[in-house]
């Protein structure tokens, strides 16, 4: 998704006109009259996040100010039209709650919004940042909306679901629906609606064993990474269901949360550097989520920061997801370290290990607001 485009201290300043900048944005729509382009990377990811809490295009009109607006906020406001302003600037003011934007003000149907001095920026709650953290991961694994997410059998896990990939072979898919219908059993049955029965008939089976082939006569495609229509349809329901979702975070949050806290406190106590910065979080979260610890690695990390005594959280968080993803089999080291640092750095990072090379990208590093999260243990613990 980044690929290709050239930044200069947090500011987008150039690269392809139809490389896209985030999701639905590409690199032309922020360029002004003249060709210039000079935008900041926080303002740019909240412009998505407006298109994503509107659920409709949204154009960006103009980059240029207009009487008071604007003026002196060289790259740090946009103009933009999305249907009744109202409801955009309702949007947005929501949005502000977080620190997205500073200033909304609606004119004519245009609606002008800029955000908040980039020295500045408000940190993250902790149960938003961890949101992020879960779909910056989630994309790395999957495409599109990551609750909606249903795989088939083509790693042997029968059936994996959701942001997270809950599954049948780890006993994890079972966990998640016993929570599921603790939430709000009557809303469930309405998501399979005349399969109900049946899936309550699978989720008795004996095994994950059984579950497990009970899923792979049912999936479809090459290598049986889709799934049966119907059954697909059934648990996309429940993934579009708000009540679930908001189940899915927390069970992510017990699952790794709990890990990322482990990492922190171990980190903690061989260089008490605090780590606190969403990009360096969300860089461990990930690697909670694919290799489960830094345990492996205890040593060789222990050895490098002794050698190159990191001065910041980020050479710390460097060092951690380095030297923990070399410790992975070596046909994915590459790609564990590539991914890492693509959440580190906010774009992709070319990694070459054991003659094997990696560059991964992410459509959603807009995400990735460069601010500390609040209250990050308390939350978790």
């Amino acid at each position: 998704m980044a690929q290709g485009l050239t930044y200069q201290d947090d500011y987008l300043v150039g690269g392809p006109a139809r490389a896209w900048v985030t999701p639905n944005f590409r690199l032309a729509e922020y360029t002004r009259p003249d060709g210039s382009i000079r935008v900041h990377r926080e303002l740019v990811a909240a412009v998505q996040l407006l298109r994503n809490a509107l659920g409709r295009s949204v154009d960006i009109v103009s980059l240029m100010p207009a009487g008071h607006l604007g003026r002196g906020r060289d790259g740090l406001f946009v103009w933009v039209e999305a249907g009744d302003p109202a409801e955009v600037v309702a949007a947005a003011t929501r949005l502000a709650r977080d620190g997205s934007f500073a200033h909304i003000e609606a004119r004519g149907p245009r609606v002008y919004l800029d955000m908040p001095d980039p020295a500045q920026l408000p940190p993250l709650v902790a149960e938003d940042a961890l949101a992020r953290a879960i779909e910056v991961t989630a994309a790395f694994e999957t495409s599109g909306d990551p609750y909606l997410q249903v795989t088939g059998n083509f790693d042997g896990a029968g059936l994996s679901f959701g942001p997270i990939q809950v599954n049948f072979g780890t006993g994890t898919l079972q966990e998640m629906f016993r929570r599921y219908r603790a939430r709000d059993e009557a809303a469930l049955k309405r998501c399979f609606g005349a399969l109900w029965g049946q899936w309550q008939q699978v989720l008795a089976l004996p095994s994950r064993s059984r579950q497990v082939a009970w899923a792979d006569g049912l999936s479809r495609g090459r290598n049986k990474a889709d799934f049966d229509p119907q059954w697909k349809a059934a648990f996309q329901a429940v993934g579009n269901t708000p009540a679930f979702r908001d189940e899915t975070l927390r069970y992510a949050y017990d699952v790794y949360g709990r890990k990322l806290i482990a990492a922190l406190s171990w980190l903690d106590g061989v260089c008490p550097i605090p780590i606190g910065n969403f990009r360096c979080l969300a860089a461990l979260y990930d690697l909670c989520v694919q290799q489960g610890s830094l345990n492996k690695a205890h040593d060789a990390i222990r050895r490098r920061i002794a050698a190159e005594q990191p001065s910041d959280e980020f050479q710390l968080t460097r060092i951690a997801v380095e030297e923990r993803g070399r410790k992975a089999n070596a046909a994915w080291r590459a790609d564990c370290i590539s991914r890492r640092l693509c959440i580190l750095e906010r774009e992709p990072v070319e990694v070459t290990d054991t003659g094997r090379s990696a560059r991964r990208d992410n459509p959603y590093l807009y995400l990735l607001r460069n601010v500390p999260v609040k209250q990050m243990a308390r939350y978790l613990l």
